[in-house]
Order: C-alpha cells, then sequence, then structure tokens
C-alpha cells in the first residue's frame, strides 16, 4: 500500500478527503498545543479542520505514508507516534534524514512547491496517528472568509521555517569530523529542544527518541561503532545511560 497519496496501480490520485467530526473531536483539546493551530480558538476547530478538507488515518508501526516520487498535495499532522524521512539509495540502504513527533507537521514543504513531488519518503516509526489537510484549501481563502485562516496560513509557514531550522541543525550534527563529536551535538540537540518545550534549562537528563540502530542512521555512523564511542564516553564521564534515558556529563 503506497498510503493516502497514490493508488495502488501506482497512479497518482487527488486527495480530497471529508472532514470526519467523530474522529477529530477527541483532540480538540491537544490541536491548540501545536505549532499549526496556535492562536485558534478551540470553538474555531470544527470550522477550521471542515474547510481544510482534515481526515485523519491510522498507521502500525514501519509503514509507508508517502513514497519518494509521489505526487502529493496534503501535508500531515502527527496527533500520535512518531515519522522519519527517509531516503533509498540504489542498494536499498535506507538513511534516516530527519523524525517527527506529535504536533510536527511533514509533506508541506513539497506540498507547496511548484511540481509537489516528494524528494524522500516518510514512514512511520511507531503506531501512528496522523490527521493530514490539503495545504490548497489551506492557502486558498473559501468564500465564507473565516476570520481563523489567515492565522492557519502564517501557522503552516511558520512550520516550514521550522523544518528548515531542522534540517541545518541536523546537517551541523552530521558534518561533526568525529563519531563522538556527532554523538554529543546530537545529545546537547535533544537536551535543548527538551529544556525548550519543558521550560527545565538546568536540566541535564533526556529521554532519547531514537534507539542505537536509529541513532546510527540519523548520524550517519555503523550502529556498533556507535555502541562502543558511548561506551567510551560513559567510561571518560561525558555522558551516562540507561536504556534510551541519557544524561550529559
Amino acid at each position: 500500500m503506497r498510503g493516502p497519496f497514490r493508488a495502488y496501480d501506482g497512479a497518482p490520485r487527488i486527495f480530497m478527503a471529508k472532514y470526519n467530526d467523530n474522529a477529530s473531536s477527541a483532540f480538540y483539546p491537544r490541536l491548540g498545543e501545536y505549532a499549526l493551530f496556535k492562536e485558534i480558538a478551540e470553538s474555531d476547530l470544527e470550522a477550521v479542520l471542515g474547510c481544510v478538507g482534515a481526515r485523519i488515518e491510522k498507521y502500525e508501526k514501519n509503514t509507508f505514508v508517502m513514497l519518494d516520487m509521489d505526487d502529493v498535495i496534503c501535508a500531515g499532522l502527527i496527533l500520535e507516534g512518531k515519522v522519519a524521512i527517509v531516503k533509498e539509495d540504489e542498494h536499498g540502504h535506507q538513511s534516516l534524514i530527519a523524525y517527527m513527533t506529535e504536533g510536527e507537521v511533514f509533506g508541506e514543504t513539497f506540498a507547496l512547491s511548484r511540481d509537489r513531488v516528494l524528494a524522500a519518503s516518510y514512514k512511520t516509526m511507531t503506531k501512528c496517528t496522523i490527521m493530514y489537510l490539503s495545504v490548497s484549501k489551506v492557502l486558498n481563502t473559501c468564500r465564507n472568509n473565516c476570520p481563523f485562516h489567515r492565522r492557519l496560513i502564517i501557522n503552516l509557514f511558520d512550520c516550514v521555517t521550522r523544518k528548515n531550522a531542522m534540517l541545518i541543525r541536523k546537517i551541523d550534527i552530521v558534518s561533526r569530523n568525529t563519531i563522538r563529536g556527532k554523538i554529543m551535538a546530537y545529545l546537547q540537540e535533544v537536551l535543548r529542544l527538551t529544556n525548550e518545550k519543558k521550560g527545565t534549562p538546568d536540566n541535564q537528563k533526556i529521554q532519547v527518541p531514537l534507539n542505537k540502530m536509529e541513532m546510527a542512521q540519523y548520524l550517519s555512523v555503523n550502529r556498533s561503532a556507535l555502541a562502543r564511542e558511548l561506551s567510551a564516553m560513559k567510561q571518560d564521564g561525558l555522558i551516562d545511560f540507561n536504556g534510551s534515558l541519557y544524561t550529559i556529563l
């Protein structure tokens, strides 16, 4: 199955999903916390989601929801779970370019582009619940001239700038000369994001959202080499870790 953006025979199809209030209303209290719906009142959410043709889909782990070279006109908002941007080379090796968690948007950059063709694939890393929104309906205000629509457009472009900043930070992390440098830069970035979200500037403990294999793919290093370096960094007193819980010492 090629997700909601391409028919089973490989031919592109248009995503024209209808808004489903029963599926969406359960998430109303959380939607206002997400960047895409910032400063939009909960009382306006039903109108907002109907206006942009919102649709909710559920996926199992390791499911491709958008594929490289798909023609995409929608953005996905992660309501539950974690989604990876992956790129596969000619030998079938997958690189983990980036990952998004609850409240983050994906696919919006390509849906906003002129040709709308994906340059990478999107794959679930866990069980996921995803809300899809028609980007063209976000950008083109409806006949009702809804007051919240301008706010939604601003929020969408804010999501695009955040995504660009995230990718620039990823480039900075993987450009470090050593595996140790990459690991420390990555852990410090996760720590920064964690403390920024929770408002805990003095915290040094983080729950890393990637397992060892995923971290190796994200950092573009060998998994065994990553494991050896993590152990060495622990012995050197730089970090401590137990499972996915890390402490920067």
